[in-house]
């Protein structure tokens, strides 16, 4: 770890003067990340964002750190805040969608202030595996299994591929402080639980469970691109499609083309598609009749003899 550089990763995707932000929560994988970043040319160009979310004593503590650090170390340092108290508009999300929200419309504000392109952000191997638990526990595409990867849009991950053990051992060796959130002790929360009771015993069942699980990881992507590279053949035209044809398609096609025209015309999300819609679905375009229209949330499809019309409902 003592040998670990993000020069190779700085050089692959930014530009030497490029600006870019870092989401900076104090917490062991943001300083370890921050860390990584002084120890670079590249130090020159970063705007460390702090997101205050008023729910902890300490966060008033992490920010006043992270400014003293910033002037320390002389980088830019942004500390923004939102009420969690106000009642939230359109559709309620738990607390934590809308938290996630708040902060990356905080980042994409910094974004357009310093004429940045870039938002790393410091999830590593042990958040990977923890969302792959979570999504498959409750039911999700391919895609969402697999989760974050290391180039998601504006979003860039360095250390996908290190262990927090890894993190720790570095920080505790270099004397580096950092912040904990006390909560993440708390099993109350879906994630904690996972992350305290279930992962945290993987090393206990196979010493080789990282490799192992990056190999699974790995081969999900292949088979996720062969998959996706089939759907986006069959939906070149998107809006409309042949009946003939995607009955032609094999079952798991048939079932990743519903998912995929829902997850198009849901924002880019399959919240709220379950497989008992898919199968009505199916059975909707499996049916003799003809001239009719099929409605699920936010797609209707139109069924006029060997046409499939796809439209989105407007929210």
């Amino acid at each position: 770890m003592q040998n670990f550089s993000l020069l190779p990763f700085f050089e692959k995707y930014l530009k030497p003067d490029e600006p870019f932000i870092l989401g900076c929560s104090t917490w062991a994988d943001s300083i370890f990340l921050l860390s990584k970043i002084l120890e670079t040319p590249y130090r020159k160009n970063l705007i460390a964002a702090y997101f205050n979310h008023h729910t902890r004593c300490q966060c008033e503590e992490e920010a006043y750190f992270l400014q003293e650090l910033g002037k320390k170390e002389d980088f830019i340092v942004e500390i923004w805040g939102y009420n969690f108290s106000i009642p939230q508009e359109g559709p309620s999300k738990s607390f934590e969608e809308h938290a996630r929200e708040k902060r990356y419309d905080f980042f994409h504000w910094l974004k357009e202030k310093y004429g940045a392109r870039k938002i790393l952000l410091a999830h590593h191997f042990d958040d990977k595996v923890e969302t792959m638990i979570f999504n498959m526990l409750r039911g999700t595409k391919l895609t969402w299994l697999i989760n974050m990867k290391e180039v998601s849009g504006d979003i860039y991950r360095p250390l996908l591929w290190l262990q927090k053990k890894e993190i720790l051992a570095y920080l505790a060796e270099n004397n580096i402080l950092y912040y904990e959130d006390r909560s993440n002790a708390c099993n109350d929360y879906t994630r904690n639980y996972i992350r305290n009771e279930l992962v945290s015993k993987f090393e206990n069942v196979h010493p080789e469970y990282h490799t192992n699980i990056w190999k699974l990881l790995h081969y999900l992507e292949s088979v996720q691109w062969y998959i996706m590279s089939e759907v986006n053949i069959f939906l070149q035209e998107w809006k409309s499609f042949s009946l003939k044809d995607y009955l032609g398609l094999s079952e798991l096609l048939q079932s990743e083309v519903i998912k995929e025209l829902y997850y198009k015309n849901n924002s880019n999300s399959t919240i709220g598609l379950s497989e008992w819609n898919i199968a009505e679905v199916q059975k909707f375009l499996r049916g003799k009749n003809n001239k009719t229209k099929k409605e699920i949330h936010w797609l209707w499809l139109n069924k006029d003899w060997d046409i499939i019309s796809v439209y989105q409902v407007k929210k």
